[in-house]
C-alpha cells in the first residue's frame, strides 16, 4: 500500500471546473488543472499547451457536492510531475481528457453565441496566434502520410489560416475550408485570395465530402454541446476514406469520447496528446486512422 500523502484540491461550481484534466498514462491517472500563462503580450490568458507544473499528482478519487468538484490525490515532487510528462510524451496510449465542460449562469453546457464568431482583424489576429502549434503538427503529420492529389478537408476552417498553410506546406494536395460562418468564410476568402484553398459555407452535420484526411477542430467546449461533437464525430469519420487520417484538436477541450466512438467505428486511435518539438509540455492531439480495406 502506497505511503504517499494524500491531497485534497477542492473546485468550486464555476468557470473554474473545466480547467480541471485528467492525464492517463498507461493506466495511471494524474489529476491536473490547466492555469493561465503569459501570451506574446505578457497578458495572462488561458490556453490549450499543459505543463508540468499543472499536474497536481496521481488521482485516488473525486466527488462531486453541491460545492463543487473535489480532488483526492497522492503528493508527488515537481521531479516526478517532469517526469509524467516525459512518460506521457512517449506513450501514444497516454490521452488527456477534461471532464467537465464550462457552464452556463443555470448549469446548461456554456456555448459561444452566433455574434462571437464574426470575424475581424483582431480577433482573426489572436485565433491564429494560439492555434500555431496546432499548425506545424498537423503539416508534420500529414506531409508524412499524404499521397499527391489527397484531399484535405477542414470542415469549419475558422480565418482559414491552417488549411491555408496546409496547402502551402503540402501543393500537390487538394484543400478544402468550410465553415458555418458566412463571416468566417468571407474573411477567410479575402485574406487568402491567392491560395489554391475552396472556401465554401457548408454545415459539417449536413455535408461532408469524401476525404483523405479530416481537420476536427470545432468538436470542443464553447463551441458545441458534448453530445453535438459526439454526434458530429461519428458523422464526419464516415467521411475518411479507406486509410484517411482525422486529427482531433482545438483551442478549448476536445469534448468527444474518441477513443470510445472510434471503437465503435473500427477506427484506429493512433496517439491522443502532442508536444511541440523540443518542448516538455502537452496538448490534446488526436491522430485516428481509418483501416484501408
Amino acid at each position: 500500500m502506497s505511503t504517499a500523502t494524500l491531497q485534497c484540491h477542492q473546485e468550486p461550481r464555476g468557470v473554474g471546473l473545466a480547467q480541471l484534466f485528467v492525464l492517463d498514462i498507461a493506466g495511471v491517472r494524474w489529476a491536473g488543472r490547466n492555469r493561465p500563462l503569459p501570451d506574446h503580450q505578457g497578458q495572462r490568458r488561458l490556453g490549450s499547451i499543459l505543463r508540468p507544473a499543472m499536474l497536481l499528482g496521481p488521482l485516488t478519487d473525486h466527488q462531486w457536492s453541491n460545492e463543487g468538484v473535489a480532488l483526492f490525490y497522492q503528493a508527488v515532487t515537481p521531479a516526478a510531475k517532469h517526469l509524467a510528462f516525459v512518460e506521457a510524451s512517449r506513450d501514444a496510449r497516454s490521452e488527456v481528457c477534461f471532464p467537465y465542460p464550462p457552464l452556463g449562469p443555470h448549469g446548461e453546457e456554456f456555448i459561444c453565441p452566433p455574434a462571437f464568431w464574426e470575424c475581424d482583424d483582431e480577433r482573426a489576429a489572436q485565433l491564429n496566434i494560439d492555434e500555431a502549434h496546432f499548425r506545424e503538427r498537423c503539416v508534420a503529420v500529414l506531409r508524412e502520410r499524404l499521397k499527391p492529389g489527397a484531399l484535405i478537408h477542414d470542415p469549419a476552417c475558422s480565418t482559414g489560416e491552417l488549411i491555408a498553410r496546409l496547402a502551402q506546406a503540402l501543393p500537390r494536395c487538394l484543400c478544402l475550408g468550410s465553415d458555418l460562418s458566412a463571416s468566417m468564410i468571407r474573411y477567410a476568402s479575402q485574406r487568402h485570395a491567392g491560395s489554391p484553398v475552396r472556401f465554401r459555407q457548408a454545415d459539417a452535420a449536413r455535408e461532408s465530402p469524401a476525404c483523405d484526411a479530416l481537420i476536427l477542430r470545432f468538436l470542443n467546449a464553447e463551441v458545441v454541446t458534448r453530445h453535438t461533437a459526439d454526434t458530429l464525430l461519428r458523422s464526419l469519420l464516415g467521411s475518411l476514406k479507406p486509410g484517411g487520417l482525422a486529427l482531433v484538436f482545438g483551442h478549448t477541450p476536445v469534448l468527444p469520447a474518441v477513443r470510445w466512438i472510434a471503437q465503435a467505428l473500427d477506427i484506429t486511435v493512433e496517439s491522443c496528446v502532442a508536444a511541440r518539438p523540443g518542448q516538455l509540455e502537452l496538448f490534446q492531439f488526436y491522430q485516428l486512422t481509418r483501416p484501408s480495406v
